[in-house]
């Protein structure tokens, strides 16, 4: 279905990868500003910056960000009746399973560039210096905000490398998480929004529902290289493979939905 991916709207590409971009370099701005000796792409980079509002910001939009080129490409299609006359070149769960991947790829790519940009700027500017657990106590890096501490300070690269890939492989399945269910929803935009409006309920939830230790079971706070508030791996695993599931039922009553 190499087709399917002619379909994706330029303009919407475009638009993602800006707004993700430029949230990006308005975090690199800081560089202007005196950085205290012993800092490194490391401790200021957009995925564990703690002195600016912009990582918060980036996190809350990527659902949005990642659905914005393929997250109602599906739903679009079924529309116009295109989906009708795609269906009948291949099996229906082939047809289905090339738009879930149009969606997934597309999210993921985007908010990898970006993170991986910013990065990048940063490691070929700043030194690279492995962080200290006393040196860079300014940061507040800790087990309790940050998954996988021990590596980060033993391995920072590879930390930063699964942070990316984490956070890309979640910008994905918000795709698809609008992809399959933007299926039974009317209006466009709202369509659009799925993901973003899900972030925002859980975001609410989790501050009247807490876990124990406070602990957040929120993608805005636990995709964060460093959360601003109190993360669990298994907390962290468990909400991932729930939206794992969700995505695949819902997909799989899309197909019947979508069956004449």
């Amino acid at each position: 279905m190499a087709f399917l991916w002619l379909r994706l709207p330029k303009k919407r590409v475009v638009l993602a990868v800006v707004i993700a971009l430029s949230i990006c370099v308005l975090q690199m701005i800081q560089l202007l500003k005196p950085i205290p000796v012993g800092n490194s792409p490391y401790t200021r980079w957009l995925s564990i910056d703690p002195f600016s509002f912009l990582p918060i910001i980036f996190f809350i939009l990527l659902p949005l960000i990642a659905s914005i080129p393929a997250g109602t490409l599906l739903k679009n299609d079924v529309d116009s009746g295109l989906f009708a006359k795609v269906k009948l070149q291949s099996s229906l769960h082939k047809v289905m399973w090339s738009y879930i991947g149009i969606a997934f790829l597309t999210g993921f790519a985007i908010i990898a560039l970006a993170l991986l940009l910013n990065f990048a700027f940063y490691f070929t500017v700043l030194p690279n210096i492995k962080p200290d657990n006393l040196l860079n106590s300014n940061i507040l890096l800790i087990n309790q905000n940050t998954m996988l501490v021990s590596l980060y300070y033993a391995h920072p690269l590879l930390h930063v490398a699964i942070s990316i890939l984490f956070a890309s492989a979640w910008a994905g399945l918000f795709s698809v998480f609008v992809t399959v269910t933007a299926i039974w929803i009317k209006n466009a935009f709202v369509a659009m929004s799925l993901g973003l409006v899900a972030q925002i309920v859980v975001l609410m939830l989790n501050s009247f529902i807490k876990l124990p230790n406070s602990v957040s079971y929120s993608p805005a706070d636990f995709l964060h290289e460093m959360a601003p508030t109190n993360v669990s791996l298994a907390v962290t695993g468990i909400v991932t493979l729930l939206m794992l599931i969700y995505c695949i039922v819902v997909s799989q009553i899309g197909v019947k939905h979508l069956v004449p």
